[in-house]
């Protein structure tokens, strides 16, 4: 395997200590081999000059297919999952949901994000959709045997017929993905909620997990709607209901997180499951999650983009800020720290630490390379702050995944970005026009 080494860059490491270096990263195959000042090892040089060197964001809580509701879905407010007035879920078809999968994931690509955890309807025609970009993806299939669009009532009516077709589905998307491409794609069970899904249905979820070794993809107190509806079947909040089915542990990915009861953010904390704050769909609806609270408490808390533009430095800049709002002031989370919850957290809730998030011999080669040329980003005094106090998404020049470029110049080499985004528009005017009525004309 020959040898690559990336020079000139402004190297963040996301290491234990932090550290940025004006050094030099040498890739043999897929691997980081060395990490230094200089490094006096053959092979293609890179010349990464004015430039900053990141760990691929670890983006933990997609729904790459949720392109579709972008601008007129986004402006409703609330989630998209429990509305039949507009294209998603069941009323989209397994086609419709690859093609805008594949402008999700497109994005997603395009703006860092080497490592997407996605979850969605038609999980087994989606992931192709992502494979074929180059991500790296955990996918699960959306189990549920609610009616969703009966929630938006707030009323719940269960199909066990429902759950055990959509967890055959998750089970065949295992058996056939888990492992794709050494590793690249993995697979996980995705329940969809603690209110959507019963409490049969989530145990079930558990022991499908286990039977396969994977881990669980979930959303946990989302809304105030869903914990109120637990606490109503239960006597208990979504976290401590999740809990006591043994469904709270390590390998979990918990999505939101925002209504905790009193003693929740402990039990989370101490659980070992992996947290996922989701600062600007949440933002978008009018709350925060306790994330700075529950990262305090030792809790590990990554970051997602939910079903929105897939931009990371978005969503560690609104971290960074909405987490200040809910402490009244500057004084806990910093620049350094709201990158870490993209990058290096978000791999460790992921329980992948040991090979993504930080940049250092042993781990993956996906790496992020940001121009800090833009006058936006001048002075560049310190570039950690620099990024996420001004950094644009459109400052990323570069994406390696598995020490091969996906990304190049700002150009996707994996596939016809122009095809991909023309594809979407005509399915997705199709789609709105079918199910909501909408036009052109009617914009006019």
């Amino acid at each position: 395997m020959s040898m690559k080494v990336i020079t000139g860059a402004t190297v963040v490491t996301m290491d234990a200590e932090r550290r940025v270096l004006a050094g030099e990263v040498a890739i043999e195959g897929n691997r980081i081999v060395a990490v230094g000042d200089r490094l006096d090892l053959p092979g293609e040089r890179i010349d990464a000059g004015g430039k900053l060197l990141l760990p691929g964001f670890v983006n933990l809580h997609v729904h790459a297919a949720l392109a579709v509701t972008r601008g007129l879905g986004d402006d409703l407010g609330g989630a998209p999952v429990y509305r039949r007035d507009i294209p998603q879920g069941v009323l989209l078809s397994p086609s419709d949901t690859e093609v805008m999968s594949r402008l999700g994931g497109l994005q997603a690509l395009r703006f860092g994000s080497t490592t997407v955890v996605e979850n969605y309807i038609h999980a087994g025609t989606n992931v192709r959709a992502l494979a074929e970009l180059g991500l790296r993806a955990v996918v699960s299939e959306r189990v549920h045997d609610a009616d969703l669009f009966s929630v938006r009532d707030g009323e719940y009516s269960f199909d066990a017929g429902l759950g055990k077709r959509l967890l055959e589905a998750n089970a065949e998307l295992i058996e056939e993905w888990h492992g794709h491409d050494g590793g690249r794609i993995t697979c996980q069970v995705g329940p969809h909620g603690p209110d959507t899904a019963s409490a049969g249905l989530l145990e079930q979820a558990a022991e499908l997990a286990d039977s396969y070794g994977v881990g669980m993809f979930i959303h946990l107190a989302q809304t105030r709607g869903e914990v109120a509806e637990v606490r109503r079947r239960t006597g208990k909040g979504s976290v401590r209901h999740l809990a006591d089915l043994g469904l709270l542990r390590p390998g979990l990915i918990a999505g939101h997180c925002a209504f905790l009861d009193e003693g929740e953010a402990e039990l989370l904390a101490a659980s070992g499951a992996g947290i996922c704050q989701l600062p600007t769909v949440n933002a978008k609806s009018g709350w925060i999650a306790p994330a700075q609270r529950l990262r305090g408490l030792g809790a590990t808390v990554g970051l997602g983009t939910d079903h929105m533009v897939h931009d990371m430095i978005e969503a560690v800049r609104m971290a960074l800020v909405v987490n200040r709002v809910a402490d009244g002031g500057p004084g806990g989370i910093k620049a350094m720290d709201a990158l870490a919850m993209a990058t290096i957290e978000g791999a460790r809730a992921l329980g992948r630490a040991d090979e993504l998030g930080s940049i250092e011999a042993g781990k993956l080669a996906d790496l992020v390379f940001v121009d800090l040329s833009g006058a936006h980003l001048a002075p560049v005094l310190d570039p950690v702050a620099n990024l996420v106090y001004a950094g644009q998404s459109a400052d990323i020049s570069d994406v390696m995944v598995g020490g091969g470029f996906v990304v190049r110049d700002r150009q996707v080499l994996t596939a016809d970005e122009r095809e991909i985004v023309a594809q979407a528009q005509e399915r997705a005017e199709h789609l709105w026009h079918v199910v909501a009525g909408w036009s052109c004309a009617a914009q006019g």
